[in-house]
């Protein structure tokens, strides 16, 4: 497929499925780990990234197309402004546009290229925890109280993420998580998706 080839809705509608699929994930990984605020402060993105990055493979390698890792990122930046966050629509908006030149020059062809726009999207994902202890704490308070969220979570967030030595191990951790996520996600598409008739 022409990397120049306009969008159809066979493109659109792939696209958006799959993001939803995305964020369905991404939103069960952060009910389960809940349970426990370690998990939920400190492995849950990384284990976000870990289980997505098969997924966004798939879905940029079918639709072959210019914009789907921004399509994807402002959906995702729209469900959070819908609950209330409206800060992560624009950051997650400059992360696809970073994916974007990642990929620009037949990105979809390349499993290193798709690797490497993964990978920094998984270490820039980390702002949506870093972005509310920063810049905009009254709102995500107002939004961590509306949501139920209990005192001692909220405490356990900022001990998490401002002390220096727990946000290297996160960071590190979640980039890690969305290479290997990468890599299993190259494999499946050659071992798996083309062999069934995905691609």
């Amino acid at each position: 497929m022409n990397k120049t080839s306009k969008w159809t809705v066979k493109d659109v509608i792939t696209t958006v499925l799959l993001t939803v699929l995305l964020i369905l994930i991404q939103l069960v990984v952060n009910m389960v780990c809940m349970a426990n605020d370690f998990v939920s402060m400190v492995l849950s993105v990384g284990f976000t990234m870990l289980l997505c990055a098969p997924v966004y493979f798939l879905m940029v390698s079918r639709v072959r197309k210019w914009f789907v890792s921004l399509v994807y990122m402002t959906i995702l930046g729209i469900v959070f402004l819908i609950m209330g966050n409206w800060y992560l629509l624009p950051y997650y908006m400059i992360v696809g546009i970073v994916c974007e030149v990642i990929l620009w020059k037949n990105g979809w062809e390349s499993k290193k290229n798709m690797t490497a726009a993964w990978t920094i999207s998984s270490l820039l994902y980390n702002g949506v925890n870093l972005l509310p202890l920063w810049f905009f704490w009254d709102a995500y308070e107002a939004f961590a109280v509306s949501s139920g969220m209990e005192q001692s979570y909220i405490d356990s967030f900022i001990q998490y993420y401002s002390s220096p030595g727990w946000l290297v191990f996160i960071i590190l951790f979640t980039t890690l998580c969305g290479f290997v996520g990468s890599l299993i996600g190259g494999r499946l598409i050659n071992k798996h998706f083309r062999k069934a008739g995905v691609l």
